[in-house]
């Protein structure tokens, strides 16, 4: 409650101060970078601002646009330097917060000296987020959206994907996709790289979006912004241990009031998992060693279509299809061995499974926007439908040996069926209001979401196939979020505020249709953010945010039944979960474009934790879930980004450490923790003759959290590109994990169990991609579309 007062004040504040009527001020300086002859932006030109004791660096944005705030009064030259460009200097700059235009002249001899076409660099990191222009990185052809994603400075798997110790809200072209844990990586492992035109991650985000997650992570695909008929083809292969390919193509046309666009990519691949477990059960000493080779395949088909038209200069309607279709295959053999029985029997076993899974998830976007009047006041309407369908069988057959290796009859016969079913309906409102004093959003938000999941075991007996009750279950989850948001901003001199208060009113009802039980929750809860960022300068800047989050557990690991993995390992939920609030703090500061720091500090209340027993009857372990009392994590990076060697070497690189502890007083084992170190560097080199080179890395020390320790993990990656038939085509080599040295090691300690698990999937892949862009050349001044993501990108576009 204190929290709350605490922000309402600073909310009240905010709106009731007064500007003083607008002034120049001096100290800043506004322009605008573009090509001498078609007049056209130029995007990531360098800017700089020279003083004489002092330089001040800024990046053009996409529209070409720049500013310098808050500078020391003095004399300065400015420079902007733009690869096949002549530079630009100008001495004795008035810094009256005037626009200076700025056009570049095509030097021709670089040009034909180099052939290099200028690039945006592949990571931008800023104070409020960090953006991967996906096309800009070699290695990133021919991949997928997770790889990808992966790449964020500060981002690792961890129980799903983690930015700086916090849970992620994933959106694709700004809308939310409501997925989490396996769904969400299954999800982007199926969305082709090369639809993406660039990723966005917000590590604070505002009161407008959704409370669940600490950090937001915005997938743009590509859209192409040239007038006429324009489009993409993409062919390319590439094999790991068996051969892979894909084949994609886009349309798009667009005239000055409709934009008519379309998109399909196709990806076949066919990888190994290994899998080696040793295993003690500490009740009754048994030892159990098990390998596993899972060979999947997988064929991927995604699709997008949609349009967006001008009414006229203030409205703005849109429809957008999209989704993936996906048939996955795999056969796998699991041997295991048993030992220090008490008992005799079967001493090994082996299980050959075969199996097939369809997903399909359609989704459909309807949205109208609305400019208000002429100072800028915006409504948006957005409606959005994602249905996300599964449809898994497994075939197994499992044999037994005594400990001479002579087969024991009978063996076991079973099938599964799971499938699941996942709809997701929402509405959304969105007002913003700008102004000169305080700048206004506000919005309201329904959603709806339905999961219904049917678990059917079958066993073969006397060659009749009869129901496994004790495996089979039906579970549907029904959750309602109600929310309505506020969000205040404005500028006091050097200082950036912004506050905003978010309420959530969540209903749920998990019902198991196999035993007629029903879990119901209600609960209203109010999460307030907050944060201050002092411009000291254009070349420093500090940062503090304050947010207070929801972890809502995920429907799968609430439903009780227990879910088959292998012979020895199953997984149960727990329908009595409790949501879990945590409170997140961090500072952050940023020197130029070259260096910039973050530290981070959360508080976990009733966090959940995964929790492992054993079985009441057999030798299978059970995985599970509890709540606990509270947990920490602390983070602490440094990034540095660099242009070198006249623009022609771009490199990023992370350093951090972090440090997650549960405290459960010891009651469950959990309070097992270490620092962990880690590592990521990016460098991508502009070379002779079109071409472009990458390498990079990352790095993780042992990491120790709850009932799990892993070991360190590494690789590097290759890519290699060039640009054809006049920079309309584009050849890319490149491969991942390089040396092969990516393996997953982990142990777990309970008091019911000692294992030791090494996990190896393929992840040496050679890939070869064409890329070829067709059709007119002529931009469109701006795009149509302005999501909810692409509002905030005003701070960054003008620093």
């Amino acid at each position: 409650m204190r929290t709350i007062q605490i922000a309402s004040t600073i909310l009240v504040l905010l709106s009731g101060m007064q500007l003083a009527t607008a002034q120049v001020k001096r100290g800043e300086l506004h322009g605008q970078v573009g090509d001498s002859l078609t007049k056209g932006a130029l995007p990531n030109a360098t800017v700089l601002l020279k003083g004489k004791d002092t330089t001040f660096h800024s990046l053009s944005n996409d529209k070409g646009s720049f500013s310098f705030k808050n500078i020391p009064d003095g004399t300065y030259t400015l420079s902007v330097i733009y690869i096949g460009y002549k530079t630009y200097s100008k001495e004795g700059i008035a810094l009256d917060g005037s626009s200076t235009p700025v056009f570049l002249a095509p030097d021709q001899k670089m040009l034909k000296a180099v052939n290099v076409a200028a690039a945006k660099p592949f990571i931008i990191q800023r104070l409020d987020r960090i953006v991967l222009n996906v096309a800009e990185s070699p290695v990133a052809a021919g991949g997928n959206a997770y790889d990808v994603v992966l790449k964020t400075p500060g981002m690792m798997e961890n129980n799903g994907l983690q930015f700086r110790g916090k849970r992620l809200t994933v959106l694709i072209d700004g809308r939310n996709t409501n997925l989490t844990g396996d769904n969400i990586k299954e999800y982007l492992a199926s969305l082709p790289s090369n639809g993406i035109d660039r990723i966005e991650v917000l590590p604070n985000p505002s009161a407008k979006y959704d409370a669940t997650g600490g950090a937001a992570i915005n997938i743009i695909t590509v859209k192409d912004k040239r007038l006429g008929a324009n489009g993409t083809l993409t062919a390319g292969g590439g094999a790991g241990t068996y051969a892979r390919y894909l084949g994609g193509a886009s349309i798009n046309y667009r005239t000055k009031q409709l934009n008519l666009f379309s998109s399909y990519d196709y990806l076949h691949t066919q990888t190994f998992a290994d899998n080696n477990s040793d295993r003690q059960l500490s009740a009754n000493n048994v030892q159990i060693s098990e390998q596993t080779r899972d060979i999947r395949t997988r064929d991927n088909h995604s699709f997008k279509a949609g349009l967006d038209y001008d009414i006229n200069k203030r409205n703005t309607i849109g429809l957008l299809l999209r989704g993936m279709y996906n048939e996955r295959s795999h056969y796998a053999l699991a041997t295991a061995t048993q030992s220090g029985a008490t008992t005799g029997g079967a001493g090994v076993s082996t299980v050959n499974t075969a199996g097939h899974a369809r997903y399909f998830n359609p989704a459909v976007n309807l949205y109208f926007k609305s400019i208000l009047d002429s100072a800028g006041k915006t409504l948006v309407i957005n409606a959005d439908y994602f249905n996300y369908n599964r449809k898994w069988n497994d075939d197994l057959l499992t044999r037994y040996y005594d400990y001479k290796f002579i087969e024991l009859l009978p063996s076991l016969v079973q099938r599964d069926a799971l499938p699941s079913d996942n709809t997701i309906k929402s509405l959304a409102v969105d007002y913003t209001q700008p102004g000169k004093a305080v700048k206004f959003e506000a919005g309201a938000k329904v959603n709806f979401n339905t999961i219904d999941n049917d678990v059917l075991w079958q066993q073969q007996i006397n060659e009749e196939w009869t129901t496994d009750e004790g495996r089979s279950n039906r579970f549907i989850y029904k959750e309602n979020v109600n929310a309505l948001y506020l969000n205040l901003s404005r500028t006091f001199g050097k200082f950036d505020v912004q506050a905003g208060l978010r309420g959530e009113q969540t209903n749920t009802e998990g019902r198991s249709v196999t035993t007629g039980d029903v879990n119901k929750n209600n609960y209203f809860n109010v999460f307030p953010n907050a944060s201050v960022t002092f411009n000291q300068s254009e070349l420093q800047q500090f940062g503090f945010s304050y947010q207070e989050k929801i972890d809502r557990p995920r429907f799968e690991i609430l439903n009780p039944f227990l879910i088959y993995v292998s012979q020895f390992s199953y997984t149960q939920g727990n329908p009595n979960l409790s949501p879990s609030i945590s409170h997140n703090f961090e500072l952050s500061y940023a020197r130029g474009l070259e260096w910039m720091a973050a530290f981070t500090y959360q508080h976990h209340q009733q966090v959940v934790a995964d929790v492992f027993k054993k079985a009441a009857t057999g030798n299978a372990i059970i995985s599970t879930y509890d709540n606990v009392s509270s947990g920490e994590y602390l983070d602490g990076s440094v990034s540095y980004s660099k242009r070198l060697l006249h623009n022609k070497w771009n490199t990023v690189n992370n350093f951090g450490a972090f440090y997650a502890r549960y405290n459960s007083n010891g009651t469950l084992a959990l309070d097992n923790a270490q620092v962990t170190a880690y590592f990521t560097t990016t460098n991508i080199f502009q070379l002779p003759q079109s071409f472009k080179l990458e390498l990079s890395g990352r790095y993780y020390s042992p990491m120790a959290m709850g009932q799990y320790r892993f070991n360190s993990r590494y690789a590097v990656d290759f890519g290699l590109s060039k640009t054809i038939l006049d920079k309309a085509g584009t050849i890319t080599l490149n491969v991942s994990d390089v040396f092969n040295t990516l393996v997953n090691k982990y142990s777990i300690t309970s008091p019911d169990l000692q294992l030791h698990d090494i996990a190896k999937v393929e992840s040496r892949i050679v890939k070869l991609q064409f890329n070829y862009k067709w059709g007119n050349k002529n931009v469109k001044a701006s795009a149509v579309r302005r999501t909810g993501i692409e509002t905030e990108k005003r701070r960054v576009e003008n620093n």
